[in-house]
């Protein structure tokens, strides 16, 4: 499941979109539609006087990225190891996203998430049944 962000406003409301001028979350009640971008009240005070609102940028969180490469490969190698490796990563990423409304990522988190808990399970899984052909095989 996707963590849903709160409106930087109303913290009950899921936020529609982010400023395109300071980047922070909002619903739908509190953003206006300008020049085919949205803004949020201080921001589009800003746009409509022609000035130059301040570009806050956004940027792609690299730990998520990381995250989500790690579980990718933990499920085909040492998913024992690298799954646990890929969810504290993912904790990680999400925490950073959270802090900061500038990263995104938030869908590579709970890729990571889900792919590093399936690598997990099959890194067991295949350790549980390798035990179980070794002991097989002694008799």
């Amino acid at each position: 499941m996707s963590e849903t962000i709160a409106c930087q406003n109303h913290p009950t409301v899921a936020a529609l979109d982010r400023c395109a001028g300071c980047a922070e979350p909002f619903c739908g009640n509190c953003m206006v539609e300008l020049y085919g971008q949205r803004y949020c009240g201080s921001c589009k005070v800003m746009a409509l006087k022609d000035q130059p609102v301040p570009d806050m940028g956004v940027y792609p969180c690299k730990e998520a990225q990381t995250a989500m490469v790690t579980a990718i490969v933990g499920m085909f190698l040492f998913g024992i190891i690298l799954g646990p490796v890929a969810l504290s990563q993912a904790s990680k990423a999400a925490q950073i996203i959270k802090s900061n409304p500038q990263f995104t990522g938030g869908e590579k988190v709970l890729a990571a998430r889900i792919i590093g808990t399936f690598a997990l399970v099959f890194g067991i899984l295949n350790c549980i049944y390798a035990i179980s052909q070794q002991s097989h095989s002694r008799f």
